[in-house]
């Protein structure tokens, strides 16, 4: 080897090596960014009942009213359904709550669905870093408006503030495809999908904990919202990702910039090329359209199914706990041990993982639909061995689809002269999937409260094997194929 040549392979090295650097300090972040997202989730249906006890009865609160508009709604769905009419809408105003708390589960991701290209178009002008900083203050700012709201209107204001803030998932996925090139970028991926394994499976018992230690004495000198000791906490961890990312991130907009044009597959300096520019137009498009369809109904089925452990199985607040527990730990051991180690071999193995996941889920909703079959037909009031499989086939999906779609979308975007735009590419397709998380809940739980649990996830689970077919015939596996030929020819 030449001394050009060595000089050239240690500089490659050198930039390898700060790529990883910055990958570890991203999934860091991003493991205490959704820590202190999911500390909430638990607290919610509690908080919704504490705002309630405060201003539900009177109509002419914000509260009061909605809640007047959710009853005759439920109302309205109980006429319609007669005697098929699910035992939970039965319960009374303890149904309403649930169903506002999925509607405030939906404007979320309504205004997830809204920023997210805002996020993505800013990062590609701003700067990665600039852009996360300014996430993290409205991060920070929605934490402290949670602590101090007495009434619901304040919290539902701060809610809008969390919506339009969270963009460090979408900017923590777009900095690990400035810092990885096709061979690694799998792997890179791979570490989101761990830390919100990870952050699922600790944050709720986090929140949990927290929220039983009364924050609020006789000689305060201000109010708090319910449950405000888990909003202190949550500031705590938000506070620290923001001083670890300031000291620690460095800008990643033109990190392939400063590569040798060789390490990069030979596409990060191609000529503008129609035909690959075409291609790529054409598959983003169509992982975009995948995105939304997957989550529309993988988030409807996965938002009901406390509903089902509630309506068939009266599960307490700690049996819901070990469920959701077992989904994210089966999930974290699935990254850690089968997808990390299938990335890491040669080739693009992204569709492939998206395939399985995909079946996976089948697999959960089909299992899911037996377990509710037969509390339905049998009237048992523990769950069949079903339930677990089901919710083993969830974690199979939850760590391999999402997080290897936005791999196949990075790739898809790094072809021809468009360097810049991958933050625009990755908020698009983070922004079709959240209007799938936002209308995915009201659908699922429009087609239970009629039907039932079983016809919901039976419905779920044909839907998804009609998603997973079409994917796997209308997606190649070589994303980057054409702007390989164009370098050829």
């Amino acid at each position: 080897m030449s001394a050009p040549q060595a000089k050239s392979a240690a500089a490659q090295q050198k930039h390898q090596n700060l790529g990883k650097k910055i990958s570890r300090i991203v999934f860091i972040a991003l493991l205490l960014d959704i820590l202190s997202f999911t500390i909430i989730l638990p607290l919610l249906p509690r908080s919704l009942e504490a705002y309630k006890s405060r201003e539900g009865a009177d109509t002419t609160t914000l509260l009061g009213s909605i809640l007047q508009h959710v009853s005759a709604l439920r109302q309205q769905i109980l006429s319609m359904a007669g005697p098929r009419a699910s035992r939970f809408l039965l319960q009374g105003s303890r149904a309403d709550l649930v169903l506002l708390g999925g509607l405030l589960g939906s404007l979320y991701s309504l205004l997830q669905c809204l920023v997210a290209p805002v996020i993505g178009r800013a990062s590609d002008k701003l700067g990665r870093r600039r852009t996360m900083m300014l996430c993290m203050a409205g991060n920070v700012v929605w934490t402290v408006m949670w602590i101090f709201s007495t009434g619901f209107e304040s919290f539902l204001v701060a809610r809008v503030v969390a919506g339009l803030s969270e963009g460090n998932v979408q900017l923590s996925t777009t900095i690990i495809a400035d810092v990885t090139n096709a061979a690694t970028r799998s792997h890179g991926m791979a570490l989101v999908g761990i830390a919100f394994a990870v952050g699922f499976t600790l944050g709720p018992s986090i929140g949990a904990y927290f929220a039983s230690l009364p924050l609020e004495t006789e000689s305060s000198a201000f109010a708090y919202a319910p449950f405000a000791t888990a909003a202190v906490f949550s500031l705590a961890l938000l506070v620290l990702e923001s001083i670890y990312l300031y000291v620690n991130l460095p800008e990643t907009l033109d990190f392939r910039h400063s590569t040798d044009p060789k390490e990069d597959e030979g596409t990060s300096e191609l000529p503008a090329n129609p035909t690959a520019d075409h291609h790529a137009t054409k598959i983003l498009r169509r992982l975009n359209w995948t995105h939304f369809a997957y989550l529309f109904f993988f988030s409807g089925m996965e938002y009901t199914l406390t509903f089902l452990t509630h309506d068939k199985f009266n599960f307490s607040n700690a049996q819901q706990g070990k469920l959701l527990g077992f989904i994210g730990i089966a999930s974290t051991l699935i990254q850690g041990g089968y997808v990390r180690r299938v990335k890491s071999k040669a080739g693009n193995r992204d569709k492939a993982l998206v395939a399985q996941g995909m079946a996976g889920c089948a697999l959960g909703l089909f299992s899911t639909a037996i377990c509710a079959f037969k509390a339905e037909t049998t009237g048992y009031s523990t769950p069949s061995w079903w339930l677990w499989v089901g919710s083993f086939g969830f974690a199979i999906a939850s760590a391999t689809v999402v997080n290897c779609l936005n791999s196949m979308v990075s790739l898809a975007g790094s072809q021809g002269v468009a360097l810049k735009d991958t933050g625009k590419r990755l908020g698009d397709f983070r922004s079709a999937g959240q209007i799938g998380r936002a209308l995915g809940p009201m659908f699922a739980c429009s087609v239970y409260w009629l039907s039932g649990a079983t016809v919901c996830y039976l419905t779920g689970a044909i839907a998804v094997v009609v998603i997973t077919a079409v994917f796997v015939s209308t997606i190649p596996s070589a994303i980057t194929q054409p702007a390989a030929k164009a370098k050829t020819n």
